[in-house]
């Protein structure tokens, strides 16, 4: 089991040292990080985050924090009981980012991958002209990093995710990225991911669980757009493998900020973040070949497609392999001839797509299986297959 923790973090100048109860144990420690175990670990920021000041008012400053902007050569500013930070320049303001987060996890201990995105609203005295779309694509793009660097998905990857620092938007933007990322995972080889939220309880700084959730199949926010996602979404794993390996990797969304007087501005996106995590789990799951019938059947991305979908596929292909047994055929055959009460559909899909659906893309007029050494080779007529999966 590989173990992935996700923590938002706001404004550690604000941060003071406590003595956080994980499970049993005591730590201290300024962020409630030291309580976690994990392969890696990510903290989610805001670009913001080194316009930010503590103290004042009778709190006291972080002086960890101190340390660590001054460290990542950001301008420190003094006065009375208040600290302020800010970078230098505009120009690389997201290396000043993750190298002042970076120091900070070190303090605690922490070797951390750090998540930059976008921020919007008046925010350090400046305000910041970014949108909810960027910082989403942004986060996903690095949570999924992450989860690649953990290695070969196998087994059962667990996603532990810290709000206990987020501020305003942010635990709410981790959430939702974090079950995308879940569902790319599973595309891409995990047999189920397990996504727990923590959160530290107020002055008694109890580190406590206060969500759980097992996924273990693709999930689908809406229709997706592309052929190869749709094949996936409606259950035609044939035509997914066939698709997928048309489509160019998707490209990082990440963008520098630029400095307009007191304003931050961002360049768009030419990507919204659905259509990103449509690339990201259309791209994970692809297969390097056509898969045969027998790799068809055995397939671990069939596990992984929505219950009623699986069921359908695995019943059309047991259906397929039992004929086949019983006909050993020494030439490619329509499936039409295979199965004597296969539905002919010479225009499939003309009105909907439901027997396309209904028989996993295996549409018995534009469908052949063909010997392959002890195996067969199922061969779809895309073209065919093409106005079933833009309904």
């Amino acid at each position: 089991m590989k173990r992935l923790y996700v923590a938002t973090w706001g404004n550690p100048l604000e941060w003071q040292e406590v003595e956080y109860q994980c499970d049993g144990a005591r730590k201290r420690g300024f962020a409630s990080a030291v309580c976690a175990e994990a392969d890696t670990y990510v903290i989610f920021v805001l670009d913001s985050v080194i316009t930010a000041a503590g103290g004042g008012r009778g709190k006291r400053v972080n002086p960890h924090a101190v340390a660590a902007a001054k460290k990542a050569g950001l301008r420190v500013n003094e006065v009375g009981e208040e600290v302020s930070v800010e970078p230098p320049q505009c120009e690389g303001w997201r290396a000043y980012a993750r190298r002042y987060v970076e120091e900070l996890a070190r303090v605690i201990g922490i070797e951390a991958a750090v998540v930059v995105t976008a921020a919007l609203g008046r925010l350090g005295g400046r305000v910041f002209k970014g949108n909810p779309d960027i910082m989403l694509s942004e986060l996903l793009w690095g949570l999924w990093q992450a989860v690649k660097g953990l290695g070969a998905p196998k087994g059962q990857l667990t996603i532990l995710l810290d709000v206990t620092h987020g501020i305003n938007f942010m635990p709410t933007a981790a959430l939702w990225a974090a079950r995308l990322v879940a569902s790319i995972a599973l595309a891409a080889g995990y047999d189920k991911v397990v996504l727990q939220a923590y959160n530290s309880t107020p002055y008694e700084w109890h580190y406590v669980k206060v969500f759980s959730e097992e996924i273990t199949h693709i999930q689908f926010p809406q229709l997706p757009k592309s052929p190869a996602a749709r094949a996936l979404y409606y259950g035609a794993p044939l035509h997914y493998a066939l698709l997928c390996r048309e489509i160019p990797w998707p490209s990082p969304p990440a963008v520098e900020p630029r400095c307009q007087g007191g304003e931050i501005h961002y360049p768009p996106l030419g990507v919204k973040p659905l259509q990103l995590y449509e690339e990201l789990l259309t791209a994970a799951g692809c297969p390097p070949r056509t898969p045969t019938l027998k790799e068809l059947m055995e397939w671990r991305l069939v596990r992984v497609l929505t219950p009623t979908a699986r069921k359908v596929v695995h019943h059309e292909l047991n259906s397929v392999y039992n004929a086949l047994r019983e006909k050993k055929l020494k030439q490619c055959t329509k499936l039409a001839e295979l199965l004597p009460y296969a539905f002919e559909d010479p225009q499939p899909c003309v009105e909907d797509n439901r027997n396309f659906v209904a028989h996993a893309g295996l549409l018995a007029s534009h469908t052949e299986l063909c010997p392959h050494g002890d195996d067969y080779q199922i061969k779809v007529n895309i073209n065919a297959a093409m106005p079933c999966l833009e309904k």
